[in-house]
């Protein structure tokens, strides 16, 4: 597994990914949830109600991989969902659920997400669409989780949209994921106003994965000595 971030790191860095989501529309009021690997039975996640964009470290809860916190406030309702992104993805070290509205208009309109864009497909890869689930239950968790071996973003019906981060930066990774998939669900939708939206050829495609697979090959090697936390 990539080195992790002390917890003292990874507050830091989810207090600024709350607020980063906040700042672009990808969350508001209370939606969303973000957490992160902090060692092999360990995790840091945001506590359930609270707005993303207001977060402090103080307020961040310590649970373990059956979800039991380890303080007195209480950790998200989707925590079911990130659980399942850490079970079937031994690579995964972060996980935001956010509702970037562009990409839940697709679900409404029951699009999937178009490999239109290079950046759909070298920054996101496949975004398959999991089928509607209740909030909060772990049907949601079970609708995702076939996704999840093969996709690092998953558009949730009705519902927002997870992604998974990779490497020393995987809440900005995550993060990064996110605000993509929305600029991409953006795009298609508008450019659907005039015409179908048609997706890039399958040598391009090709391609693109191709530079992908690369890139995510560099991001899984170890950090050097600068970048590691301190």
């Amino acid at each position: 597994m990539t080195e992790l971030l002390s917890e003292r790191a990874a507050r830091a860095a989810m207090v600024e990914v709350g607020r980063r989501l906040y700042a672009r529309g990808l969350v508001n009021g209370g939606e969303g949830n973000l957490s992160c690997r902090l060692g092999p039975r360990r995790l840091l996640c945001t506590p359930t109600g609270v707005n993303k964009g207001f977060l402090t470290e103080d307020m961040l809860v310590v649970t373990d991989f059956g979800g039991e916190p380890q303080s007195l406030r209480a950790p998200s309702s989707e925590l079911l969902l990130h659980l399942a992104c850490y079970e079937e993805r031994s690579d995964c070290l972060a996980v935001v659920h956010a509702h970037p509205p562009h990409a839940v208009a697709l679900t409404l309109c029951g699009e999937d997400l178009v490999p239109c864009m290079p950046e759909a497909i070298t920054a996101l890869g496949d975004v398959p669409t999991a089928r509607y689930a209740t909030p909060g239950t772990a049907k949601v968790a079970d609708a995702a989780r076939p996704h999840l071996r093969e996709a690092e973003c998953v558009l949730l019906e009705r519902h927002g949209a997870l992604a998974m981060g990779m490497g020393l930066r995987a809440l900005f990774d995550a993060c990064d994921k996110m605000e993509m998939l929305e600029g991409v669900a953006r795009v298609q939708l508008l450019a659907s106003l005039k015409r179908p939206v048609a997706p890039l050829s399958e040598m391009e495609r090709r391609i693109l994965a191709e530079q992908r697979r690369v890139a995510r090959e560099r991001l899984a090697k170890p950090p050097r000595p600068w970048e590691r936390d301190r």
